[in-house]
């Protein structure tokens, strides 16, 4: 891989990742709200203290935009590394998921002192949306 080809990037692709790893995103948190709000110490009331004020939207923003660059960087390394099957993407799509994902969140949760179970919450998210997004950039690609 010698240069970053954003010219032969299939945006369509990209895109469709993208809102797939936003409805993948809300189905998985609405699935394990309670645990998840009790993990991070959040209530129901904080919760609806935070409607109409930016802590109510600003995290989609930040999701969105962080969904598109790491859906953009997994499409150009699959392109890169010419990855183009399906079980090819979901390996590396599980490969970066871990490696950089995983490693970097478990560094901080050992920090912070974030239980287990919030990082299982929060990791297998990443895991599963990156293995098939994966999977799909490199047969759509």
């Amino acid at each position: 891989m010698d240069v970053l080809d954003f010219n032969n990037l299939n945006y369509w692709a990209v895109v469709a990742a993208v809102v797939f790893n936003q409805l993948l995103g809300a189905t998985w948190y609405a699935a394990f709200s309670r645990p998840w709000m009790a993990a991070v110490g959040l209530s129901k009331k904080d919760m609806e203290a935070m409607k109409g004020t930016p802590r109510q939207w600003y995290p989609y923003l930040v999701s969105v935009g962080a969904s598109i660059l790491s859906v953009t960087a997994l499409a150009l390394l699959i392109g890169g590394l010419g990855v183009d099957n399906f079980l090819g993407g979901l390996s590396l799509g599980l490969l970066v998921a871990v490696s950089f994902v995983l490693t970097a969140n478990g560094v901080n949760y050992a920090f912070e002192g974030r239980s287990l179970k919030l990082f299982l919450i929060n990791g297998g998210y990443p895991l599963i949306s990156y293995g098939v997004i994966g999977a799909v950039l490199a047969v759509w690609t």
